[in-house]
């Protein structure tokens, strides 16, 4: 007689059933998974054994995956420089790196062609995909063409535009095109203490980068060339080689255009000055339009007041500008200024005083030199100004004061 079996017998085998299904399944995953481990543990160590012998890049290119076009973090930078990887770098590094990278290429060397006998070299920075490019009117010297070598090995000839000789700016144009133009920042949003980079041909080491910070901005600089008020102070070495280079931000962009330094050995000091990018511009537009730049000027010998004249002449103020002579019925003359009568011995100069001390200019303050030279340097010549002058003790303003076109001659009419 066949057993039956009853209810709960059943339920007990089904249950068993399913139990032994599931911990054979269970076995089986565990099992999978013990062969998954080793089988990605030896993967690993493979790939290990790979990027230790062949690197991280022969890793990506054997992967199939086109590296040269990924770039790492903000910085934008390949994700391999050479064999080394972009994330060894430091993030200071990173983004000296990208400076350079972005840069560069749009930094030229320019060579005088002509005259060997006072051919010149210097930087250049491209402005412009068509040609245009900028450096330094002391670079150019009284050469008209000239040879330029690009970051790519390439050459091409280039010929003078025109210049702005008092702020030491020459703009060439090249026989080129497609040219990688460089990228412009305000220079008026930077601040003294900011990180700066300066690239070019410093003795000659082509395209060669120094690093800085912005040391001061808006100062007057003074060369016997030239004298150039809202200059921007670095502390990044510059040498002779780097005139007509850009001053660059930390995202590579160009404020300022490098034009001289403070030294008594010719070498760096610690103390240069670029022209801020905001002037150039200003200039490049005007050459490009007339050939050369304009700039108004009064025709009179003046003298920076201080406390000392001041004392000695029994003037009521210590600050603003003696006018020592005027040109006798030249503009500053027929526009009303007086000069002094008195000739006083001041250091190496003869100076007159007892005349006007101009002390605002169209409203602007003038205290000194640095302010004086500032308020004309954006003007033209032909332009009306308002002169407020402190005379016999009182002030009176002076309408309509016609500029002079000022030269390099006449921006030595002053005494200091």
């Amino acid at each position: 007689m066949k057993h039956r079996f009853t209810r709960p017998e059943r339920l007990i085998i089904i249950l068993s059933l399913m139990i032994a299904v599931l911990v054979i399944f269970l076995l089986s995953l565990w099992t999978r998974e013990l062969s998954r481990k080793e089988e990605s543990a030896a993967f690993e160590s493979a790939l290990r054994a790979f990027v230790n012998e062949n690197g991280e890049r022969a890793l990506f290119e054997a992967a199939g995956i086109p590296v040269d076009s990924m770039h790492y973090s903000y910085e934008d930078l390949p994700l391999f420089s050479g064999e080394k990887p972009a994330w060894e770098y430091s993030e200071e590094d990173r983004r000296g790196i990208s400076v350079f990278g972005k840069a560069a290429p749009s930094v030229v060397r320019i060579t005088a062609m002509g005259d060997l006998q006072h051919s010149a070299e210097g930087s250049g920075v491209i402005l412009s995909s068509d040609g245009y490019i900028i450096t330094n009117k002391h670079v150019v010297g009284t050469a008209k063409a000239f040879a330029i070598s690009f970051y790519d090995s390439s050459y091409a000839e280039a010929v003078l535009v025109g210049y702005d000789d008092l702020s030491d700016l020459a703009l060439l144009k090249a026989d080129a095109t497609a040219l990688p133009a460089i990228e412009i920042a305000s220079s008026d949003d930077i601040l003294t203490g900011e990180t700066c980079y300066v690239i070019g041909h410093p003795f000659s080491y082509p395209w060669s980068m120094s690093k800085g910070i912005i040391s001061g901005v808006d100062r007057l600089v003074a060369d016997g060339r030239e004298t150039i008020p809202s200059m921007i102070q670095t502390d990044a070495a510059i040498n002779p080689g780097n005139s007509g280079g850009p001053l660059l931000d930390s995202q590579g962009r160009m404020i300022g255009l490098i034009s001289r330094i403070s030294t008594d050995t010719g070498s760096s000091g610690g103390v240069g000055f670029a022209i801020p990018s905001g002037r150039i511009m200003n200039s490049v537009k005007e050459i490009i339009d007339e050939g050369r730049v304009s700039r108004g000027w009064l025709d009179i010998l003046s003298v920076e007041l201080n406390p000392v004249i001041a004392d000695f002449a029994s003037i009521p103020v210590d600050k603003g500008i003696v006018v020592s002579q005027v040109v006798p019925g030249g503009e500053a003359d027929r526009g009303g200024l007086r000069g002094g009568t008195t000739a006083v011995q001041y250091g190496q100069s003869v100076i007159y005083l007892g005349g006007d001390v101009i002390t605002a200019i169209d409203g602007k303050p003038v205290e000194g030199y640095d302010d004086y030279f500032a308020v004309l340097f954006d003007t033209d010549a032909g332009d009306t100004v308002d002169i407020t002058v402190l005379r016999d003790g009182v002030p009176v303003v002076l309408e309509d004061v016609t500029l002079i076109e000022r030269t390099m001659e006449n921006s030595g009419w002053i005494a200091r």
